[in-house]
């Protein structure tokens, strides 16, 4: 006999190995994350209140999940979220509130067949963008930082030059393509890392 868990997810509940007991837990975990995933619009970091007295029934994840803030399938429910690390707990939020880590994001996209960007990047920049901004962002402050390294170069080191000139010139502009490189790459990943909301 197959049972479909409310999750989209269809177990055999006669197959060797399955739990009743377990799979009701993985079912109201599973309601309970994708009802704080939609709370908090797929964004990880964003506080959703669990719910409760005070808490609107629209605005409680748990109530919007169809259970009782205060009843102990939710408890279980939300330390298996917090075990898996699907949710973290908000320690700056007055009231009872979880965040969505990355796991708990990619889950609700697996359970709900949907996919993220292409290199598994949830609501930030895949890992392709960020190697063209970094190759695009690396010339442009290579062209900037070179502008004074060739005004250096053009006053130290003499027309007639020998291999130590040669190989000084080489070092300066090999420096210059570096940093530009590294801040580059420091920039884009800043600007991955604001994207996710880390």
């Amino acid at each position: 006999m197959s049972s479909n868990g409310g999750d989209g997810i269809y177990r055999d509940e006669g197959a060797a190995g399955w739990d009743p007991v377990t799979s009701g837990v993985e079912r109201d975990a599973s309601r309970l994350l994708g009802a704080i995933y939609d709370l908090a619009g797929g964004r990880p970091n964003a506080p959703v209140l669990l719910g409760g007295e005070g808490v609107p029934q629209e605005r409680g994840a748990a109530t919007r999940a169809g259970l009782e803030p205060s009843s102990p399938a939710c408890a279980v429910a939300v330390r298996y979220l917090l075990d898996k690390g699907y949710i973290k707990r908000d320690e700056d939020s007055s009231r009872e509130a979880y965040t969505l880590g990355a796991p708990g994001i990619e889950e609700v996209l697996r359970q709900r067949g949907e996919k993220g960007p292409e290199t598994g990047e949830v609501h930030g920049m895949s890992d392709k963008m960020q190697r063209r901004l970094v190759t695009i962002l690396a010339l442009g402050l290579a062209m900037g930082l070179s502008r004074p390294v060739n005004r250096y170069i053009d006053r130290r080191i003499p027309e007639r030059r020998g291999i130590r000139d040669d190989l000084t010139e080489a070092a300066l502009q090999g420096a210059v393509r570096m940093s530009a490189l590294l801040g580059a790459s420091v920039i884009v990943r800043r600007l991955a890392r604001r994207r996710r909301g880390f």
